[in-house]
């Protein structure tokens, strides 16, 4: 079904692990993929990646965080959890291909993970805020394939009611859903994510000519 490049190592993964980053040219298409799964806050951004990569068989590179585990969530699957000090140690080291600072804690996707994983695969699948959407866009060009998921805000609040998140984080969540939202024409993909198996199997179909 699907037709990958044959791996190999290239002076593009050797220039982006010695922080040598290349930029796409406009227009220009990169031989790597990135699926890059992004929206709104509560939108279910990461179950969807991962319920992605399993039914592709395409690696979900795990994003890194500062912010507090919640009691539903497990470090390694959701998240890896990290304190504020072995992030700031990881930004020193250049190690982060993109972070950023956001009201819950500090976010990164490791350099050295998203290339190992295109290195072998020529496909990784990310989530990412809109910051992080630009910047894999920047990067791979066409090779970035933005899915941008929404739902409302009803939608948020029943869901994060359900996983008894904290108040806070509703708050968050719904205070910064209208500036979230209108990014949704960045992408090459929207799709409101109302039910899990629908929302995958009309991601696959988009997907199928394009990897």
């Amino acid at each position: 079904m699907w037709n990958w490049l044959k791996s190999s190592k290239t002076v593009a993964i050797k220039q982006e692990l010695n922080n040598s980053p290349m930029e796409m040219a406009h227009g220009e298409s990169s031989k790597y993929k990135v699926i890059v799964i992004t929206g709104t806050s509560g939108s279910g951004r990461k179950s969807t990646a991962r319920q992605l990569s399993a039914q592709l068989g395409i690696p979900h590179v795990i994003p890194y965080t500062t912010r507090t585990i919640r009691p539903n969530e497990r470090d390694g699957v959701h998240y890896h959890f990290i304190s504020d000090g072995e992030f700031q140690s990881m930004a020193d080291r250049l190690a982060f291909f993109q972070k950023v600072h956001l009201e819950r804690g500090n976010y990164g996707v490791s350099k050295e993970e998203l290339f190992q994983v295109l290195e072998t695969h020529q496909a990784a699948i990310v989530v990412v805020n809109q910051e992080g959407a630009q910047a894999i866009r920047k990067h791979f060009g066409n090779g970035a394939l933005r899915i941008f998921l929404y739902v409302t805000k009803d939608d948020i609040r029943l869901r994060l009611e359900r996983e008894a998140a904290p108040f806070e984080v509703m708050e968050e969540y719904l205070r910064n859903y209208t500036e979230q939202v209108i990014y949704k024409k960045e992408s090459e993909f929207l799709l409101q994510n109302i039910e899990s198996e629908t929302t995958i199997n009309k991601i696959v179909a988009f997907l199928q000519d394009k990897l």
